[in-house]
Parts: C-alpha cells; structure tokens; sequence
C-alpha cells in the first residue's frame, strides 16, 4: 500500500465556511520514496470572507489568490481525482484528522462530490501529530520538543521539525508542499526512533484496528491530552459502528444503576468522564494496556481491577440497555442549522440517487445543471448548492427573478448584521483594524499587507451584483 501525504492552507479555521485555497499532495511508497507530486491553488468564492489573520499567516495576498488557475468547483474536483487515483493508500498529514480532513469533507459536501471520500474502501487515515502525541507519551526524550518563549512545550510542526534536524524556516511553513515534505521527514523520524509505537498507531489507521481492540476482553491504553488512562470498549453506538463507547477504568464503575438520562450527562460532563466516545475511525491512541501502563498519570487501579472492572460493566445488561437508549438519544431535542453549509452530519448521508445525480451535475453544461439542481436533486443541502454554484459561477444562465435571488442570498453572505456562524466583510474589516491597531510604524510591510486585504474585502462581490 502506497501513502499518499497532503496539506490545505485555507481561508479561515472554521470548515464549514472556509475553503482551501492551496492543496500539495505528495504519493510515495512503503519507504516514503516519493512518486509523484501536485500542488493546486483554486481562487476564493465570492460568498466568502477569508479571514485576515488567516491571511497573514499563510502570506497568500489578494493578486495571488485571484490569480490562482482553479475556481473551488475545479479544485475540488481534482482532489477527489488525486484521491481516487492513489487508491489502495493510507491518507497522511500533519493535524488532518482534526482539520484538514474537516475542510475536505465539508469542501466535497459542498460541490457535490462525495463527503467521504478518504474513508471509502481502499483508503486508511493516519496523523502524524496523533503519532507524535503517542510517542511523546509514550518514549519520552525520543523525540526533542521544543518550548516556546513563555516555557510551554508545543507540537507545532515548524518548531518541531526545527528542533529535530529537519528544515523547515518558518518563513517556508505555511506553504503547503514544504508542510508535506516536512510531514514526510517527521514521519521517517518517528518510524526510525519508535517503530514499535508507529506500527501500533499504524494499525489503528482503519477503524476495524480500533473496533478489534475494543472488542477485546482485557483493558486497553487510551490516549488523552493528559496521558494514558485504562480503559475498556463498551459498544458501538447505535447506527454508527465507527463510534465506540469507552469506560475509564480508572473510575469505579458505580454508575451502572443509572437511567439513560443520567448516562447522558455522564457523557458530556466536564472534568472527570467515566465514559467517553471514541471515533474507531480517527487514529485513536489506543494500544495494548501493558505497552501503556508506564505513561498513566494519577492514580491507576491494578490490572486485576481494571480486569474487574470491564467484566463488570459488560455483564450488567440493564447498565448495556440503558447506554444504548443515552447513546442513540444523545442528540434528540437538538435543531439542524438553518444553513445548508453546517449540515453535513446531521442531515444524513447523501441518497444513491443523489449522488448519482450529482456525478451527472459535474459532467453536463451550466443550463443542464440548473435543472439537474432545480428538478432532481431531492437533498435540500445538495440543492441549495447546486443553486449557489450556479449563481456564482454562471449568473448568465438563470432566470432574472433567479439573479435577484442570488444576489440577495450573497449581499446577506457577505454583509449581514445578524448573528451568524460565518465571517462576514464587516467582522473582517473590523479585524483588520484591530491587527492594523497592534502593529508599530515600523512595520511597513505588514501594514501594506493588510491594507491591501482591506481594498480587496471592500470590493469583493460587486461584479457578481451588477450581472443580477
């Protein structure tokens, strides 16, 4: 199996209203012997507003991104196509499992492609920082970490490969092929100094390593961001075995009389969690008790009790019964997003037919996609965006009455007063001013910088106004 190593720098942190501007996507093979490179850069969508200080990071000025080949439609388009041609691959990168992949799903979702393309069959996901976390808990000192100006260690991929032997000026991070070739050397690093853990967080890589473990009848090492702690797997949740709920065996089980009520505030608590969940398909740090037991903090039970403990909980019926109706409840009660764009997970996968529907949309000219979006989609998510696109991408082809839908819809995107979820021009400007506030006269080209992001902001969308 090949590994396929990718980065995204974006608009902003939130994945459901930013999108990636540039995608690097390194294939090499078992011994991270590279075999082909892409690096892709896509402009930005005229509903959204990137974040400045999102902006300053990545050091992507307003010609640059304008000038960028792709529109969003393309560039996704051409990542779903770098995914399905690496197939069989394990998916790598570095903080991907909490955020680049976030950014890919929501991005597919949002063009009609196919929300979960690096879980489909053929594709394993892993995280290089989810290993680093395992080794630094687990071999101490293997690794070096560095610390910040205030005395804090951090995990940052620039300090970290800095600290460890390997290249990467911060004025090169940032930009997403140096992040991959710096996550492909991190990766060697920590395959050569701790193979062991590797090949453990390794076969976590696909659920089914995860859900066997749990399976098992001894307790398990379960990684938090405190250290390792005993635990147990409980049960899939009901209608998504790739969610197990968890028992801290560190914590006497003395809550198996509770209702289904109780079980759920249980699960959400602050502080200590007696039961947690854990997504079997995320790379948990999950590995056999005794590989673990030296990095538990606190005080942990013996193995005996931990033993104890986990054949206690798994026998007691009612206490199985009872998770079950918390767990298949745990989101009753709550509203779904009056916006399509936050409604990945909680409006359901998307039908056969859709999708089927949504292949055809991507193959056929902007009149057709009207219809296809308008008469044939029955996913009101998928319909609205079909909508949006068209709008965005080719307003000459709508109704009049259409046109004035769409710039509605984009002059509320982007300039609303409401309270929404979404970075809007004048939260942004408003930004600007504050970061523009903290700079010195000194600092000229950061001035320029932002006063170049603040004419670009004031006059985005108007072209797409005047067409309506």
């Amino acid at each position: 199996m090949s590994f396929l190593f990718y980065d995204l720098e974006t608009s902003g942190l939130a994945p459901a209203w930013n999108v990636p501007l540039q995608a690097a996507f390194v294939t090499t093979d078992a011994d991270l012997l590279p075999s082909r490179e892409a690096v892709l850069r896509a402009r930005l969508p005229a509903h959204v507003v990137p974040s400045p200080d999102a902006l300053r990071v990545t050091g992507f000025d307003p010609d640059r991104i304008e000038a960028a080949p792709l529109s969003q439609l393309e560039l996704m388009r051409a990542i779903a196509g770098i995914i399905a041609e690496a197939s069989p691959a394990t998916i790598l990168g570095f903080n991907t499992m909490a955020y680049d992949e976030e950014v890919l799903r929501h991005g597919f979702f949002q063009t009609l492609q196919p929300p979960y393309a690096t879980s489909m069959p053929g594709y394993q996901r892993a995280d290089v920082l989810i290993m680093l976390r395992a080794v630094t808990m687990l071999a101490p000192g293997v690794v070096t970490i560095p610390v910040t100006p205030e005395g804090k260690p951090t995990l940052r991929l620039g300090p970290v490969c800095r600290a460890n032997g390997i290249v990467l000026d911060e004025a090169d991070a940032h930009d997403a092929l140096n992040d991959v070739h710096a996550t492909i050397a991190l990766f060697a690093l920590l395959r050569e100094r701790a193979p062991a853990i590797v090949a453990a967080m390794m076969a976590n890589a696909h659920k089914s390593g995860p859900a066997g473990l749990f399976a098992r009848p001894e307790p398990l090492g379960l990684g938090l961001f405190r250290g390792m702690i005993p635990a147990g797997g409980i049960m899939p949740v009901p209608g998504n075995g790739a969610s197990w709920a968890v028992a801290d065996l560190s914590i006497d089980p003395g809550y198996l009389d509770a209702t289904p009520e109780q079980l759920g505030g249980l699960l959400f608590a602050k502080g200590e969690r007696p039961i947690r969940l854990v997504k079997a398909n995320a790379q948990p740090t999950l590995l056999p008790w005794d590989m673990a037991a030296h990095a538990a903090r606190g005080e942990i039970p013996s193995a005996a009790q931990c033993h104890e403990r986990l054949a206690r909980i798994r026998g007691h019926a009612r206490f199985r019964d009872n998770l079950a109706v918390a767990l298949a409840g745990r989101f009753a009660g709550k509203e779904p997003s009056p916006w399509p764009d936050a409604n990945l997970y909680s409006g359901g996968f998307i039908s056969r037919e859709d999708a089927m529907t949504s292949r055809r949309w991507h193959e056929v000219a902007w009149d057709q996609r009207v219809r296809l979006g308008r008469d044939c989609l029955g996913d009101v998510r998928l319909r609205a965006f079909a909508n949006r696109w068209a709008w965005l991408e080719a307003p000459e082809v709508l109704s009049a009455a259409e046109r004035e839908k769409g710039a509605a819809w984009q002059s509320h995107r982007l300039d609303t007063g409401e309270e929404v979820p979404w970075l809007t021009r004048p939260a942004a400007l408003r930004r600007i001013a504050m970061l523009r506030a903290g700079l010195s006269s000194a600092e000229q080209d950061q001035h320029r910088q932002l006063d170049a992001i603040e004419r670009w902001l004031q006059g985005r969308g108007q072209g797409l106004s005047r067409a309506a």
